[in-house]
């Protein structure tokens, strides 16, 4: 492996990464992966560029980078294309630890999207002036001049392989090949992009300090938006509620529980609909009274049962809708049950693929239940946080 083999395109100070993460298009790498090693040898800019990052407190620390196949197709290296495959992996990780904070609270898991903020400035392709880009900004600076910082907004909490829906990750980097590898991709594989876009943007934080109940009604808007997206027909046609439920019914359900319909979601018809569908409902109503300009209060936002927040169930119940999207099942054909070994790997696959689902599906069960302990503690926080 050499230097010239990829190119590094952005680096994301926000995420301390414990194994690369990607395909072998583009990857989302720690500093320590043998392909950043072998660019800064070759090019010892970089390595000191990467040594110029601290977090606010003075404290050193090589960022993650996104680096590219430098014989990758060009359509790859479009930002657009970039932006895309950042958005997949900050989802998968994203809707996974939601989904294990509704059930095992602890913190210090990552929550946000902005873990996966890509640091405005960059070496240019020579190695040698830092170049800063963003819709505000475009100037060039030395890079002995430049002091790189992860944000002052959030920890830098660490990733690992267990903290990435990997089945998830796996399905959305097979449609981000397909979306961008084709000469006129397929209108679902556009929606689906532009659903992970908008998803990524209701994953970062409502704010900051000044953080009010009304930033999270905005936040809330966004995932409504994110889940229309995927249900919307094209051309003339319009992406409703309804359209919404129909998708989340078609999710094959891991939990027995989690198919019941018993749920009444309003409207004309009287129609009993799963515990998701409800959620969804929830959210619609709270995006409605918030971007409308009807009258809120905090308790808009909070369940009564959890006393949760109805933005913690967003991103988990995304990933249901993404199950159903993606028809993300577990296929592989059961072997003999006289074959021992092949038949043990084969409960032992399930179980890892099936695993995120579950405890997707176990999340928002909690929105029925009642929290007791430290999660009772938890909510209440929640509750009086914005």
């Amino acid at each position: 492996m050499t230097a010239a083999d990829w190119t590094p395109v952005f680096v994301l100070p926000n995420i301390p990464l414990e194994t690369a993460v990607g395909c072998e298009i583009a990857a989302l790498a720690p500093a320590s992966d043998p392909r950043i090693a072998a660019i800064k040898r070759a090019h010892p800019s970089f390595r000191r560029f990467l040594n110029r990052f601290s977090d606010n407190f003075g404290e050193k620390f090589e960022p993650s980078v996104l680096i590219l196949d430098a014989a990758a197709p060009p359509i790859f290296r479009d930002v657009t294309a970039l932006a895309s495959f950042r958005d997949l992996i900050a989802l998968s990780a994203v809707t996974h630890g939601r989904a294990l904070e509704l059930r095992h609270p602890r913190g210090h898991r990552v929550l946000f999207g902005e873990a996966f903020a890509i640091y405005p400035w960059m070496l240019d392709r020579h190695y040698e002036d830092v170049i800063g880009r963003t819709p505000a900004i475009l100037g060039t600076h030395e890079l002995s001049r430049f002091k790189g910082q992860s944000s002052p907004a959030l920890f830098r909490t660490s990733l690992g392989e267990g903290d990435i829906d990997q089945p998830l990750l796996a399905a959305l980097i097979a449609r981000w090949r397909r979306r961008y590898e084709a000469a006129e991709p397929a209108a679902v594989d556009i929606a689906l992009m532009r659903s992970l876009d908008m998803a990524y943007q209701a994953s970062l934080l409502p704010a900051g300090t000044d953080a009010t109940f009304y930033d999270v009604g905005r936040v809330v808007s966004l995932w409504v938006s994110a889940f229309e997206i995927l249900v919307h027909p094209g051309g003339s046609g319009k992406a409703n509620r309804d359209k919404v439920f129909e998708m989340i019914e078609q999710t094959p359900w891991a939990e027995a529980e989690s198919s019941q319909l018993v749920h009444d979601t309003g409207g004309k018809t009287k129609v009993k609909r799963t515990l998701a569908s409800w959620l969804y409902q929830v959210l619609y109503e709270c995006r409605n009274d918030f971007l409308h300009g009807n009258p809120v209060e905090r308790s808009n936002l909070v369940l009564p049962t959890p006393q949760r927040t109805i933005f913690e169930y967003a991103a988990p119940l995304y990933r249901i809708a993404l199950t159903a999207f993606l028809s993300l099942t577990y296929d592989v054909p059961m072997p003999s049950a006289e074959d021992a070994r092949a038949f043990g790997a084969y409960i032992a696959d399930r179980m890892d693929f099936m695993g995120p689902q579950k405890s997707a599906e176990e999340a928002l069960l909690t929105a029925t239940r009642r929290p007791v302990g430290d999660a009772a503690r938890r909510a209440r926080v929640t509750r009086a946080a914005p």
